[in-house]
């Protein structure tokens, strides 16, 4: 059999492309989408996070915190900013929310339905559910989701328009005098 110049350049770039991209395909897909130095999420434990924060700030005709990427901000910040303790209480109050989540008509929280998630969430803001932990984790992925969306581009930008300090220049406005002193 033949082959001739070209087709062996193309199946070898072939061959070589498929080789590069090959470990791609065989990686570890339960690791989280953002990489953290401190502590470890799997990506289960971030699909939780991001359902929680979606059910905290929902989509509707504007984007909701999902669309904003509000949980992977919460992740990021309690990699940076929080202590050691105050991250390990972070993931045992997560593993606790999602034994809640269990509980649930569908199983889980990331499966059950908004009337069922609000409940749930409910519950946990009125002491019924009185963990600590999980306590503390509801509380800090509420105040770090809404602290995304509240500084995310699309609320600066559409919701709340940001101006630069010193603000707009109005040159035709009357300047009246003030009182002599």
């Amino acid at each position: 059999m033949r082959i001739d110049r070209r087709t062996a350049f193309r199946r070898l770039a072939l061959i070589s492309v498929g080789t590069a991209l090959l470990p791609s395909c065989m990686g570890d897909h339960s690791k989280a989408a953002v990489v953290l130095k401190n502590f470890a999420v799997d990506r289960d434990q971030e699909r939780l996070l991001e359902e929680l924060a979606a059910t905290l700030i929902p989509s509707g005709t504007t984007p909701g915190a999902r669309e904003v990427s509000a949980h992977l901000f919460a992740l990021k910040m309690l990699d940076d900013c929080a202590s050691t303790a105050d991250q390990q209480q972070f993931l045992r109050g997560l593993q606790r929310f999602d034994d809640a989540g269990r509980t649930l008509p569908g199983g889980s929280f990331v499966k059950a339905d908004p009337p069922a998630r609000g409940s749930l969430l409910t519950s946990i803001e009125n002491g019924k559910l009185a963990d600590k932990d999980l306590k503390f984790c509801y509380s800090t992925t509420k105040k770090l989701t809404i602290l995304a969306y509240s500084s995310s581009q699309y609320y600066l930008t559409r919701v709340r328009v940001y101006e630069l300090v010193p603000g707009r220049f109005h040159g035709c406005v009357p300047v009246k005098a003030g009182p002599a002193s």
